[in-house]
């Protein structure tokens, strides 16, 4: 009974430290709004661009969203929406 305890306490206390040894996640994002008229047509566009970059143990995952925006002099609105996800992993170091 009291080896069983004994492991039970030895697992737990490993598992812990697995847990508060992992890499903590880092992330950045930023966004970016630009805005163009057309002196020609009158037309406005407005495009917004967000990045954000995400560092974990496994590896770095950068999302990128465009979103433009074309109004047109008599009111007509046009909308487009871009995502784009791109995924990097790294190897894990062998240790020696």
């Amino acid at each position: 009974m009291k080896k069983t305890i004994a492991a039970l306490v030895a697992v737990t206390v490993l598992s812990f430290g697995a847990a508060f040894a992992q890499e903590p996640t880092k992330a950045a994002s930023s966004t970016e709004t630009k805005t163009s008229t057309n002196p020609v047509t009158g037309t406005t566009t407005s495009t917004t661009t967000e990045k954000s970059d995400v560092k974990t143990a496994a590896g770095t995952k950068k999302h990128t969203k465009k979103h433009k925006k074309t109004t047109k002099k008599s009111g007509e609105t046009k909308s487009t929406d871009t995502s784009k996800t791109e995924t990097k992993t790294e190897a894990p170091a062998e240790k020696k």
